[in-house]
């Protein structure tokens, strides 16, 4: 069950702004409870006060639209990871890319022995700080406007330095030509992670396939694994296990 403050968040964003009053009527506390839990969630860099209200604050913009993509198929991308992590063996060293199925692949893998993760995602970064079997190494870079990771040409120098066993990338489209994004900067650190390793795992969500996004990053030819749900459609099976050596369809209850 989500938290008040998560709530708060959650109504802020739908509406743009809030009172302390309407928040104090909606979820049945006092006006002082609201003022609290603003102060505290202000203070917590996710929104900013107004004169007897809030809005969210850029990084709550972020916070809020990337946890909204997170829920969207949520089980599916976690039983992706789950397919994910069985390619990850001790000692292994593997990249990461950004969005909301690498972090579930993250979490999968958080456990797994002696491991090296190199990401451009700050949301995976967090989720794997402090984990004793995991040495964790950020490619470097500018943080994306609107997104929490890094890219850019400093990202994309600092990968060439880099030979891992296993890249694990998503994508925010694709088709018969191949992977896709929405955003260039994203497409090239994406392929320079692809040249940084030695194997390269595809890992989107079946809503992801016969629908291309703007800039192609990878011809199938690139892509040794692609993992998607088993809710795939036949025309999509059909092409994509001609073009990619291994597909797996995760399945979830």
């Amino acid at each position: 069950m989500k938290s008040r403050h998560a709530k708060i968040l959650d109504r802020i964003a739908i509406d743009g702004e809030a009172t302390v009053q309407g928040l104090a009527e909606r979820f049945g506390v006092s006006v002082m409870t609201v003022r609290r839990d603003l102060a505290e969630l202000e203070a917590r860099g996710e929104l900013t006060r107004t004169h007897g209200g809030a809005v969210l604050s850029r990084a709550g913009i972020v916070e809020f639209s990337f946890r909204e993509k997170s829920s969207l198929h949520a089980e599916e991308k976690r039983a992706i990871a789950r397919e994910a992590a069985q390619l990850v063996q001790r000692g292994m060293t593997l990249t990461l890319d950004t969005g909301t199925t690498a972090l579930e692949v993250a979490r999968a893998i958080a456990g797994i022995p002696d491991l090296t993760v190199l990401t451009s995602s700050l949301a995976i970064a967090s989720a794997l700080y402090g984990r004793p079997n995991i040495a964790l190494v950020l490619t470097g870079g500018a943080v994306r406007t609107g997104s929490p990771d890094l890219s850019g040409w400093l990202t994309e120098e600092n990968l060439k330095r880099f030979r891992v066993d296993m890249a694990c990338i998503g994508a925010d489209g694709a088709d018969r030509e191949g992977a896709f994004t929405t955003d260039v900067s994203v497409a090239r650190v994406s392929q320079a992670m692809i040249a940084s390793a030695k194997e390269t795992v595809l890992a989107a969500d079946h809503t992801k396939f016969e629908k291309p996004a703007f800039v192609r990053f990878a011809l199938w030819g690139d892509i040794d694994h692609v993992i998607t749900g088993a809710a795939a459609s036949p025309e999509t099976r059909n092409w994509l296990e001609k073009a990619v050596r291994t597909v797996t369809y995760a399945r979830h209850e």
